[in-house]
């Protein structure tokens, strides 16, 4: 009887590898690799101009930290993880595309990849330069680099910036009413006597700038002149520079008056633009039109 058991299970060991063996095996999930990469993403990896792209097809979820690392890749930015942001990529997040495929190129993959974590309540900051933050989107402003408004044209729509306006002619209870609404978008706002500091994506950044100009065209009277601060280099020195400002805005002029059996006519200069030097400061003070602002500053900056 023991001989049969022993049998009886020999037999069975050998169905059962014979099952295992027939058994299949699971499909492996797609891979996309850039170069030694292992990363996963459910997008097709082209090539446009020499440089990785995307192209989304369809919907369906990709894990924040598979996104991050294809990514990196594409690009060849170092990406580093703020501690709170960590645990939170381990998460999937949503995306969509038409069933044609949406081409994305290399440089708009910051774009998107932002656009897409903050489904997860994360996002990129710095990716418009060679190192790249993923921080919690709550966390962003702390780390948003300081701008000058004539930089936001250059720069991805969703990186984070700094805006500090100073010399706004609008009261501050004014501004801070105006901007309300875009505090409720994710932006930051303070405003202290003519000081105005903002911290947010650039696309809100650049209409809070389109903005700020309107209420200031409104807040300088109705022929739209508005008073700027400029402050000067070491190497230049404010008269110097205010009488170049006023030879270069001054503008002929002439008037013509009737008198007893005939005309008089006169031919003087007039300015549009009015420059002062501040009293102890290397500083201009200048009362133009926006437009006019916009030569000043031109004509400043070839003086340095």
């Amino acid at each position: 009887m023991s001989r049969l058991f022993a049998a009886l299970l020999v037999v069975a060991a050998v169905f059962a590898i014979s099952a295992a063996q027939e058994a299949p095996k699971p499909e492996p999930m797609p891979r996309f690799p850039f170069g030694g990469s292992k990363s996963q993403i459910p997008f097709d990896v082209v090539e446009v101009n020499g440089q990785k792209a995307w192209r989304v097809t369809g919907r369906g979820s990709v894990r924040i930290e598979e996104l991050i690392a294809g990514y990196s890749s594409a690009t060849g930015k170092r990406v580093s993880y703020d501690s709170a942001a960590a645990g939170i990529a381990r998460n999937s997040v949503p995306y969509v595309g038409p069933d044609d495929g949406l081409l994305v190129p290399n440089a708009e993959l910051g774009d998107f990849v932002s656009e897409l974590i903050e489904g997860g309540q994360l996002t990129l900051v710095g990716h418009s330069g060679a190192k790249v933050r993923v921080v919690r989107l709550e966390d962003a402003v702390g780390y948003a680099r300081v701008v000058e408004s004539e930089e936001l044209a250059g720069l991805p729509d969703s990186e984070w910036v700094t805006l500090v306006r100073v010399g706004l002619q609008a009261s501050p209870r004014s501004l801070s009413r105006a901007l309300q609404h875009y505090v409720r978008a994710g932006l930051q706002i303070g405003v202290e006597d003519d000081m105005l500091t903002a911290t947010g994506r650039v696309a809100q950044m650049r209409n809070l700038e389109r903005l700020i100009v309107k209420i200031e065209s409104g807040a300088s009277g109705s022929d739209g002149m508005q008073v700027k601060a400029y402050e000067l280099p070491a190497a230049v020195k404010a008269t110097d520079a205010a009488r170049v400002l006023n030879d270069l805005f001054e503008v002929p002029a002439t008037t013509v008056q009737r008198l007893d059996g005939g005309y008089s006519v006169r031919s003087d200069g007039h300015r549009d633009v009015m420059v002062s030097v501040a009293p102890g400061a290397n500083r201009l003070l200048v009362r133009a039109r926006a437009a006019d602002h916009e030569l000043v500053k031109s004509a400043l900056d070839a003086l340095k």
